[in-house]
């Protein structure tokens, strides 16, 4: 089994903005109270816990990167074009759009979202990521990357455990947050220009970054079609029921050679990962480029 399929745990940690400001939109790390309860004890899971995640998929940083999500819908797109001269075949699950002479790509992701978030403001901005939040003794954060808004609220890690694994429950069940895919994050913070594949990161923060978020409270549209995704829902999710764009969705269980944890002992020291460090260990179920034979 993946490592990823029992490790899909992250919860809420508040990080300071500036001097006097912090997050407030989600649970703080001391409390740990965005936590549905696991079959698994804190203990058992920060045993297994990576301290980094590495992205070793197709998918580049996007030119002028966005973020759409719809709190009814309960998906997450991430729009942007193409670095000049990309070439490299892209996967199953991205939509493309020509404009002029550059490609706009979609990927959307399910995600989950607070109960009650209908005062929040429509647009935000990410201006800087924690690209692996590690355990500690007040909660096991599971590694993954920490994408705060300007606000307060974030895009995170699930934390919620079924069946002896770590799944998303997409629906309305965070405190605020926006919880995705172990994967879907690290990729996530891949595409918006944070480094998750050639350095190791410590605990600080990337910062420079500029990318807006915009919230909606009705399903997303891309080419003039409502925007949906091919992951299970919780019950009550509005999901769009004509003029639909149905998006695939991905899982490293699938294409393991995507997502995977760092193992800083094989380094020596080093600060660099190597190339393709996923692409090394794993092996995928089908080709990324066309997907799962249907």
């Amino acid at each position: 089994m993946n490592p990823l399929a029992r490790l899909f745990v992250l919860g809420l940690v508040t990080l300071p903005l500036a001097a006097g400001s912090m997050l407030t939109g989600c649970a703080s790390e001391e409390a740990a109270s965005d936590d549905e309860g696991g079959a698994f004890t804190e203990d058992e899971l920060r045993k297994g816990a990576a301290e980094q995640w590495v992205y070793s998929g197709t998918l580049p940083h996007l030119d002028s990167p966005s973020v759409t999500v719809s709190l009814t819908a309960h998906t997450a797109r991430v729009s942007g074009y193409l670095p000049a001269g990309h070439s490299t075949p892209l996967p199953y699950y991205v939509d493309t759009l020509v404009e002029g002479t550059r490609t706009k790509i979609a990927v959307v992701y399910p995600i989950a979202t607070g109960a009650s978030v209908n005062s929040q403001p429509d647009t935000y901005e990410i201006n800087r990521a924690s690209p692996w939040v590690p355990s500690n003794e007040k909660a096991t954060w599971g590694g993954f990357p920490f994408i705060p808004f300007n606000r307060g609220i974030a895009f995170h890690g699930p934390i919620t455990a079924q069946d002896g694994q770590w799944k998303l429950l997409r629906g309305p069940v965070s405190h605020g947050c926006q919880r995705m895919q172990g994967e879907h994050v690290v990729e996530l913070a891949n595409l918006i220009g944070v480094d998750m594949t050639t350095k190791v990161h410590s605990g600080a923060s990337v910062t420079g970054l500029d990318v807006p978020v915009t919230i909606l409270r009705k399903a997303d549209t891309w080419k003039d079609q409502s925007v949906d995704v091919d992951y299970p829902v919780q019950p009550g999710v509005v999901r769009p029921k004509t003029n639909v764009k149905m998006f695939k969705s991905w899982s490293a269980d699938d294409l393991a050679t995507f997502v995977c944890p760092l193992d800083k002992r094989e380094l020596a020291g080093s600060k660099v990962i190597p190339p393709n460090y996923c692409a090394s260990k794993n092996h995928d179920k089908f080709d990324a480029a066309t997907g799962p034979a249907r």
